[in-house]
């Protein structure tokens, strides 16, 4: 469990994976909000004129608390697409601190480096953290909508497959912590999308009020994942809704376009 020092009480997040915890050769969590840490509740986003000043700060004390060293951060500009990039050592730092540029407009990174930590920024969507520990190698994801009916979770799995070897079979995947198929109401072109890449078999989603649908990014993702190869015992969810726990969690729909961003992270450690 992360321990927190707010400034006035220790806080934990509660997003933690049986399936990562066995793998001790990784490093991974998720930042959280906390009331009265910085300026932000602990927003680690620079973007959106947020105070990018306090966002390091945070940064450096949510990775401090991991034991992981906060300038080997490795960032993206996140655009909601499907590209995934992979990192090398050299590449510890890339956009970790404020103005440090970006690795580049992707919403996936992967690595078998020891040193670099993925970060990737949430406030609703799906995180995702993946590990294979055959081949050592980890990777995260950011699954908004857009992502998960352009199949991001498969094509990470195909990714890691196509730089590293590693085999779908061997590859565990974390659900980290998002807006609930009950609390996301979504239109018709959403569920339209998802119907042309899933086909109608499916239990992520749902008729809401009029023409409008609920939608379970977790249940989406975890589909695709098993369609990707992953075993079913190899898939876990956090469970944990950010709007309904927007306490502990941003949210973009609970608390609008300039409320902060979480992060999740994974590392390989050295050695």
């Amino acid at each position: 469990m992360m321990t927190i020092d707010s400034g006035t009480a220790t806080e934990t997040t509660a997003a933690r994976s049986t399936l990562l915890d066995a793998e001790s050769w990784l490093t991974y969590g998720f930042t959280g909000r906390v009331a009265g840490m910085g300026v932000a509740d602990g927003n680690v986003s620079y973007s959106g004129g947020r105070d990018q000043a306090d966002a390091w700060e945070m940064r450096q004390r949510w990775l401090s608390a991991s034991r992981l060293d906060p300038a080997a951060i490795v960032t993206t500009g996140q655009v909601h697409g499907t590209t995934i990039l992979t990192v090398g050592a050299d590449d510890a730092g890339r956009g970790a601190r404020p103005g440090s540029a970006v690795l580049g407009l992707a919403d996936a990174t992967m690595t078998r480096a020891p040193g670099p930590v993925l970060f990737s920024l949430h406030a609703d969507c799906l995180p995702i953290l993946f590990a294979d520990p055959v081949r050592r190698v980890v990777a995260v994801t950011h699954a908004g909508w857009r992502g998960t009916v352009a199949d991001i979770a498969g094509r990470t799995v195909a990714a890691m497959g196509a730089e590293y070897g590693s085999a779908p079979g061997d590859v565990r995947a974390y659900l980290g912590p998002s807006i609930s198929g009950a609390a996301y109401e979504v239109g018709p072109e959403v569920i339209a999308a998802w119907h042309t890449l899933q086909g109608n078999t499916t239990d992520a989603c749902w008729p809401g009020d009029g023409d409008r649908w609920q939608f379970d990014a977790a249940q989406a993702n975890r589909e695709r994942l098993l369609l990707a190869g992953l075993r079913d015992a190899h898939i876990e969810s956090s469970g944990i809704c950010t709007l309904r726990h927007q306490d502990d969690w941003f949210s973009h729909r609970a608390q609008g376009p300039a409320t902060g961003r979480f992060g999740a992270f994974i590392a390989i450690q050295p050695g």
